[in-house]
């Protein structure tokens, strides 16, 4: 009998929703096991049966993951969906199955952006204990001042109550490189804030090794194997 593991990652190595996903369905009630609510960590194999909003899961053996690096383009929503009906990363790429996007963008924010339908791949390169470095450059309004750009760069900075490390370094024409290891959401344009500051476009050039080198925006490129186990991720079968 295949051992069990928690139904979180069940979920996700089959790719039917990310951890994050799968935690939000249990604590909705959405999610039974075996005629019965599910409960964080409980452990599940493909013998039991799994129901999500009512249906009965049906799993399909040998996923073919594809992983896929992006240079998103300005005016595209990271989500399945969208309510005001704004067009989708998916959507544009014509990916028309279960996928997840890694290191959401805003719509008004370009620049690279991993789609995969790997859920454990998903959860690996977004847990904060990984580090993955994400670089950007910021266009501000205006010109920061030497003593707001040692703010920025000091152990001080604080945003919604917790700390936030970060390097900002000065390109020239009111443009700075900023070099981030996790991703809140508005985490640059929230940090200019701080400082009185607007930033009026935003390019994600990289996120951990994956880069926008020889990369246009609005393209994409499928990720190597050997980039994969340069992250030193296990792809399985």
């Amino acid at each position: 009998m295949e051992e069990k593991i928690r139904i979180q990652k069940f979920l996700s190595q089959n790719s039917i929703c990310s951890r994050r996903e799968a935690e939000k369905l249990i604590n909705e009630k959405k999610l039974f096991i075996n005629g019965k609510v599910a409960e964080l960590g409980q452990k599940v194999n493909e013998n039991d049966e799994i129901k999500i909003n009512g249906k009965v899961l049906s799993l399909t053996k040998n996923i073919n993951h594809f992983y896929i690096l992006f240079n998103k383009p300005k005016r595209l929503i990271c989500t399945q969906k969208d309510p005001q009906n704004r067009k989708t990363i998916f959507q544009y790429l014509n990916l028309n199955q279960l996928c997840f996007s890694v290191g959401r963008l805003d719509y008004d924010t370009s620049g690279v952006i991993i789609i995969t339908n790997d859920g454990e791949f998903t959860n690996f390169l977004s847990h904060p204990s990984n580090n993955f470095e994400r670089e950007y450059v910021a266009e501000l309004e205006k010109e920061l001042d030497e003593k707001n750009l040692l703010f920025l760069n000091s152990d001080k900075v604080i945003l919604n109550g917790k700390k936030s490390k970060q390097e900002v370094i000065a390109l020239g024409n009111n443009k700075y490189k900023v070099k981030l290891f996790e991703g809140r959401n508005h985490h640059v344009k929230n940090l200019f804030l701080l400082v009185n500051n607007y930033v009026l476009n935003l390019h994600r050039t990289r996120y951990a090794i994956f880069s926008d080198k020889n990369l246009e925006i609005g393209k994409w490129r499928n990720i190597t194997i050997n980039e994969l186990q340069a992250l030193n991720y296990k792809i399985k079968k």
